[in-house]
């Protein structure tokens, strides 16, 4: 028996109340996170794995507590698997061996009929944590992993993205995340709520690469998307078509925003995250150095154009109200922006408008955001936040209560005032669309 939600995907905001969200609990996959694969597992430290999973405790429970459902990954991976045909199930393990790199014919045998004979929710597991020698009964010079673990998985904000009613699959740029996507695949080919989804980029279909960091949805009309390290323009353009070939996708229009490449921006939302209505959290040290791109979904033939504007009359433009820009640290000084940026202070999961949760150890951060009327629920990341996320990071929303955004919208001379301010802007916009 599968658990039947309140439906598949609905998130047509940033903001709306937090009623259904995808997690996944971090676990012994962790453990293998050495000084020898840090690098290349995107880790810049090694993790107390059990610990890490009490503090992501924490986070759930204050979740439940303001009247989330949290589902875990897991659960959605068994739930998938019942609902699936025996051959479906064998093409699946296969699937995962020949994705794990192991090339030797015995070897792929061992771990086919390792992962076969195990429970259900065993096997995920262990696709998850990383398969040993020890597992298998087999002895290897030096290494012990057979097939790597995937730690970070607990951020289930990337492998796919919930817009409106469908799904953009990602295409991971790095090797070692790139095999994460064969769980969101499954579930959404599979599960019995889920596999009528909508999905509005297929991610074995292009090479182009999107990940779900860079994804947002400031209004039920307007997809905001990072052009990143990660996500590329190519990859926004192909979901602009998927968006305009679906009948009941109501999206017009997408902006691309660049994320400036630092090692430690990874997507959008480790610099700029809304959190109200008209609130956005940003890194001010990023915020000179932006581009914007439109695509406007309406007109038949689809482009890429480039706007020069400013961060606040980008926002305006969509929500056509003047934003309130709340600055990382609080723009205390230097130090303290670069410190609370680096462990992701403007990545914080909104529960409803004007209610925020993110790490506690972002002090400044969640002062500014107080000050400025955002109500904020702390927990301690102490190990999650070496990860490089916090609680938007770890957290697909799979429904969100719809809002008004006409109500919001301002009063009609604010509107008014902001079409004067642009209106040579957006005359040249509509030429260039001719």
């Amino acid at each position: 028996m599968f658990i039947k939600r309140q439906s598949p995907i609905q998130v047509f905001s940033e903001i709306g109340r937090l009623k259904t969200v995808l997690v996944k609990r971090p676990g012994e996959e962790l453990s293998h996170i050495s000084p020898s694969n840090m690098e290349e597992l995107l880790f810049s430290a090694i993790l107390d794995w059990k610990r890490a999973g009490r503090e992501h405790d924490e986070f759930t429970k204050i979740l439940r507590e303001n009247g989330v459902d949290v589902v875990y990954l897991e659960d959605l991976l068994v739930e998938t698997w019942r609902a699936m045909e025996k051959q479906d199930k064998l093409n699946f393990i296969h699937q995962f061996v020949d994705e794990s790199g192991v090339t030797n014919p015995l070897i792929q045998m061992k771990i086919f009929n390792f992962l076969s004979k195990r429970s259900v929710r065993g096997m995920f597991e262990a696709m998850i944590k990383g398969i040993t020698k020890f597992d298998l009964g087999i002895s290897l010079a030096r290494d012990v992993l057979v097939t790597q673990p995937m730690p970070n998985l607990y951020f289930t904000r990337d492998n796919f993205s919930s817009v409106g009613n469908g799904v953009i699959l990602s295409q991971m740029k790095y090797k070692t995340r790139q095999r994460e996507t064969i769980f969101s695949r499954l579930v959404f080919k599979f599960h019995p709520v889920y596999k009528h989804t909508p999905i509005y980029y297929d991610s074995q279909k292009t090479k182009a690469t999107i990940e779900g960091g860079d994804v947002f949805i400031y209004n039920n009309k307007t997809l905001v998307i990072g052009v990143s390290d990660r996500t590329q323009k190519e990859s926004i353009m192909e979901v602009a078509r998927m968006i305009q070939k679906e009948k009941g996708a109501d999206f017009d229009t997408i902006i691309g925003v660049n994320v400036p490449h630092k090692w430690n921006l990874m997507h959008l939302d480790t610099w700029l995250t809304m959190v109200d209505h008209n609130k956005f959290l940003y890194s001010p040290n990023i915020a000179q150095a932006l581009k914007f791109w439109k695509i406007d979904l309406t007109q038949k033939k689809l482009r890429m154009v480039e706007h020069n504007t400013t961060l606040e009359d980008m926002i305006e433009s969509i929500i056509h109200v003047r934003p309130t820009l709340i600055p990382v640290a609080d723009n205390y000084s230097q130090e303290k922006v670069d410190i609370e940026t680096h462990f992701d202070a403007t990545n914080f999961l909104v529960i409803k408008p004007g209610l925020v949760i993110g790490y506690d150890r972002n002090v400044r951060t969640v002062q500014a955001l107080r000050n400025a009327g955002v109500e904020v629920l702390t927990f301690d990341g102490n190990q999650l936040s070496l990860g490089m996320g916090s609680a938007r990071c770890m957290s697909m929303p799979l429904y969100r209560e719809p809002i008004s955004f006409n109500a919001f919208s301002g009063a009609a001379a604010a509107r008014i005032k902001f079409l004067k301010r642009h209106k040579k802007h957006i005359k040249d916009d509509l030429d260039e669309q001719q």
